[in-house]
């Protein structure tokens, strides 16, 4: 271990000997109550100094103790940043079911505290921790945090969430939840004269829709963005147009040309691999035809971004 890192572990430890002594309590010097917001400074203080010092799991420790004095002494929003501190740690060292607790404990915290933005934020942070290893959780914990922000009317974070969990959703191939999302995020774009959003939503609605292999629904959905001023004359008004009407032909090569267009080429992930799995229909006598079943997908994702 180097010199400094020497020096900032000593100074962690007079920080814990400084905070250990405020939660003494002594008749004689008339110190009947435990200092519990100074231990908590100093806990905070010592915990940043082995971070510092690259001994992140004693850190993590450390924080979480300060959350206890700031707990003790009702200071929440206090408590749920040491709390976050140790998710971020946590997630630092590998330790994922770590980073969720703790961050879900912040998230808690930041709510009770009334500081429900914050709070939001901390589910955010969990949800995108688990969207790899455990995407069911990740989508419990994102409709939780949807749930707050719609009840205090945050527009945008709403928008974030619903991303997210539309994201997911295809991840897991539960279509008919990622369109009730996309179909959520877009009334709200709609409500607010977004056009430009508008126009990706649908059109990444009209995909999940023919994804399922109903086109009418898409064209239903393609009608409803009508009423958003500016959606008619746009790009995305145009691919969707083509993509229901190709598609309903069963002319799949011509379908397969118009996937290749740069603007659903430029689309996130999750759409290029629901994509790769899109066909238009068997029409009868159409001996290439074969469906849209989940059959035969490319297995490289080499355009995926």
């Amino acid at each position: 271990m180097d010199a400094a890192n020497k020096k900032r572990i000593t100074e962690a430890e007079e920080c814990i000997r400084k905070a250990d002594n405020h939660l003494k309590t002594s008749i004689l010097k008339m110190k009947l109550k435990a200092d519990y917001d100074s231990a908590a400074i100093e806990y905070e203080r010592a915990a940043i100094c082995y971070k510092n010092a690259n001994q992140l799991q004693i850190s993590r420790e450390i924080y979480l103790k300060a959350a206890q004095m700031h707990a003790a002494n009702r200071n929440l929003f206090h408590c749920a940043k040491c709390n976050e501190n140790a998710a971020m740690i946590s997630k630092e060292i590998g330790d994922s079911e770590g980073s969720v607790k703790y961050m879900e404990l912040a998230a808690d915290g930041y709510a009770e505290s009334g500081s429900s933005d914050t709070s939001a934020m901390a589910l955010s942070k969990a949800a995108a921790f688990l969207e790899t290893s455990d995407p069911d959780k990740a989508i419990r914990i994102c409709n939780k945090g949807l749930a707050m922000v719609q009840q205090t009317d945050r527009s945008r974070m709403a928008g974030e969430f619903l991303s997210r969990l539309t994201r997911l959703y295809l991840k897991l191939e539960r279509y008919s939840d990622a369109i009730d999302a996309i179909n959520n995020e877009i009334e709200k774009y709609i409500e607010v004269k977004e056009t430009g959003r508008v126009g990706q939503l649908t059109l990444a609605l009209v995909l999940v829709q023919l994804a399922k292999g109903d086109s009418i629904a898409a064209s239903k959905s393609f009608q409803n963005s009508l009423k958003c001023d500016g959606f008619e004359f746009s790009e995305e008004a145009r691919v969707c147009g083509s993509l229901i009407s190709v598609y309903e032909s069963g002319d799949n090569s011509a379908f397969q040309q118009l996937l290749q267009r740069p603007i659903l080429r430029s689309m996130d992930n999750e759409y290029l691999r629901l994509m790769k799995k899109l066909k238009a229909p068997e029409v009868e006598g159409d001996i290439d035809g074969e469906g849209n079943g989940d059959g035969e997908v490319a297995a490289d994702d080499e355009d995926l971004k």
